[in-house]
């Protein structure tokens, strides 16, 4: 092992010590313990309150067994291989997550944690959804539509205010509620219209994915991440909430100072 590797270890553990919560409630025994990251993709580049850095020192106090992250099996199995051959990702789906490329592929090396990709898009899916939003928008039937949708846009940003980059908010109840009644609007309006890749459909895919990975580890004790777009989060606590096989913890306290 090289100098700068070992050094790398040494400065991981000492995160992991230096930042692990003061007290963790002991789950009973043979119950996951599983949390539910929300990412803001690209905006991370730009931020000093949600940085890169400030995602990756908060994976390192969870200490994650297992990261479910939101790429297709098919992508991840790219992005995997190339990341093993080359060290950097190169898969397009992947480079628009930085959360991925920048934190997640390398914290693996350091790690050791196991990556299971849960997003259930397909390009089909996308592209599809992308031509019915189209038509969507040159249909004069449904202009009220959406103007409501632009109303509940501005009742979304007006509610967030400038804390739309601050991790602890967005790791918040507040925060829930309020991208809860923006995506609802938006699925009362349009989900008939877009078919699998309508909000309730596509969240229902990607849990589906995600409640798979978890009964392939059920009763084994593992600590779990759950990192996608933090618009899913709330959505996601509420399917993992009904499950008696997890503990299920807020983030938040991964962002405190």
């Amino acid at each position: 092992m090289n100098l700068a590797r070992l050094l790398s270890l040494i400065l991981l553990v000492f995160l992991c010590a230096c930042t692990a919560p003061a007290t963790e409630e002991k789950p009973a025994p043979g119950i996951n313990i599983v949390t539910v990251i929300g990412a803001i993709h690209g905006q991370h580049r730009r931020s000093d309150g949600y940085s890169l850095s400030i995602l990756k020192a908060a994976i390192v106090r969870f200490n994650p067994d297992i990261i479910m992250i939101e790429l297709p099996p098919e992508r991840f199995a790219t992005a995997s291989a190339n990341y093993e051959q080359f060290r950097e990702v190169r898969e397009t789906r992947a480079d628009d997550f930085p959360e991925l490329t920048d934190v997640v592929f390398p914290l693996r090396q350091e790690l050791g944690f196991a990556i299971v990709p849960v997003a259930a898009w397909t390009q089909k899916i996308a592209d599809d959804r992308r031509a019915a939003l189209a038509q969507l928008e040159k249909d004069s039937a449904r202009t009220k539509d959406l103007a409501a949708y632009q109303a509940a846009i501005a009742a979304y940003n007006k509610a967030v205010g400038g804390r739309s980059a601050d991790p602890v908010f967005i790791h918040s109840a507040a925060y829930d509620s309020i991208v809860k009644a923006r995506q609802e609007a938006y699925d009362k309006l349009f989900g008939n219209d877009l078919g699998p890749g309508s909000w309730q459909n596509i969240n229902m895919a990607h849990f589906q994915k995600i409640g798979t990975a978890l009964d392939e580890v059920k009763g084994q004790e593992k600590r779990v991440l759950i990192l996608f777009g933090a618009l899913h989060k709330y959505w996601f606590q509420e399917q993992l909430a009904a499950r008696n096989d997890i503990q299920l913890r807020g983030a938040a306290e991964l962002f405190a100072d």
